[in-house]
């Protein structure tokens, strides 16, 4: 992740002090169980660094950006490597190209058991909470920490959310590197990267040749960190991805409409942007129910968390481009009400889409 300087936007700023006349409800209400939940956020931030990592993922062969940068910064770290290369070919004027490069997903177990069976709990309960809350059905199989291995049992109907400690990607990449002669010599490059990501939901749009259309494929396993620098995150991740696995197919019909209402077969990078664009409206609505969410899900449980996580959290995602129009997904939210703005999303997301472009609220 680039390195970005630490500023609060006015409207972090803004929606933290809410979120603070929130916490002092929340905190005084007589609606607070027995508080099983209280000392969590303390322990989802102080995880042991994991050091065993376990497979989640086959190996895919696809270009992954940061894979690729990664290869070429060592390759930048290594003028040696490249000088043998230089004198194996004969020539210091070399090309290169990527010939392949394919990654898959790791994971490290959680291996501290009271964690794993308060934060299942928790995950379990707060789902449910959300689910009375909205009217919207169940999408999981099952909700479950892995300790030690990952259970074979995704034939099961329905989305496998699955609790981690750590998340990492490895890749393997072949480069090619040729002079002015015919001779080329080949290198292989592997590696792991840390994922920041704390929780993900997986679509993939492809074409296909034989229908000439393009066509979504939807994951059956959603992934959860239960550690983090900012354990709020962590807390909101499985209401964050159970509203994502739910608006998920209204986004993708969004997205076939937009790409089937252009003329002729569009140019990946004119497809990549309009996936870009419905992500943003995704997170924005998802964002602001998640919002509307928090205090009665979250605080309610949890009526100690610090504030100034909460603030973080929204200075955070401000840097990044897919939440751009999250104040705006906020403040539709609280004008539709949740069960309101889940069903005009789903009867039309390019209104929604239109509205939160101009922001009228």
């Amino acid at each position: 992740m680039a390195d970005f300087k630490m500023v609060i936007n006015p409207f972090a700023a803004i929606v933290a002090s809410m979120l603070i006349a929130c916490v002092a409800v929340a905190a005084g209400t007589d609606d607070c169980g027995d508080l099983k939940y209280r000392d969590l956020a303390g322990l989802l931030g102080s995880s042991v660094p994991a050091t065993e990592f376990v497979a989640l993922t086959d190996f895919k062969d696809d270009y992954e950006k940061v894979a690729h940068q990664a290869s070429i910064d060592y390759l930048n770290a290594n003028p040696q490597l490249v000088q043998r290369i230089r004198d194996d070919l004969g020539c210091q004027d070399v090309q290169w190209r990527l010939e392949g490069l394919s990654h898959r997903l790791l994971y490290a177990p959680e291996q501290r058991e009271n964690v794993a069976e308060l934060f299942t709990g928790y995950c379990q309960e707060a789902i449910a909470d959300l689910l009375d809350r909205t009217g919207l059905p169940n999408p999981y199989c099952s909700i479950s920490t892995v300790v030690k291995e990952l259970p074979n049992d995704m034939h099961d109907r329905g989305v496998k959310a699955v609790i981690v400690n750590d998340l990492a990607r490895e890749y393997e990449a072949r480069y090619q590197f040729s002079g002015s002669s015919d001779k080329h010599i080949d290198i292989d490059l592997s590696g792991r990267i840390p994922l920041n990501e704390v929780g993900s939901y997986a679509s993939y749009l492809q074409y296909s040749e034989k229908t000439r259309s393009w066509q979504f494929t939807r994951d059956r396993r959603t992934v959860w960190k239960c550690a983090s620098a900012n354990p709020y995150t962590v807390l909101m991740t499985p209401l964050e991805e159970t509203l994502h696995i739910a608006l998920r197919k209204h986004t993708e019909r969004a997205i076939l409409e937009t790409i089937e209402g252009q003329p002729g077969v569009l140019p990946l990078d004119q497809v990549k942007a309009i996936v870009e664009e419905w992500l943003a409206v995704e997170e924005a609505v998802v964002g602001g129910l998640v919002h509307k969410l928090a205090p009665d899900v979250v605080i309610r449980r949890i009526p100690d968390l610090p504030v100034h996580w909460i603030r973080d959290d929204l200075a955070t995602k401000a840097r990044f481009q897919k939440y751009r129009l999250l104040p705006e997904g906020i403040a539709w939210v609280e004008t539709h009400g949740l069960k309101g703005s889940i069903c005009l999303y789903a009867q039309d997301p390019m209104a929604v889409r239109a509205r939160l472009s101009k922001n009228p609220g």
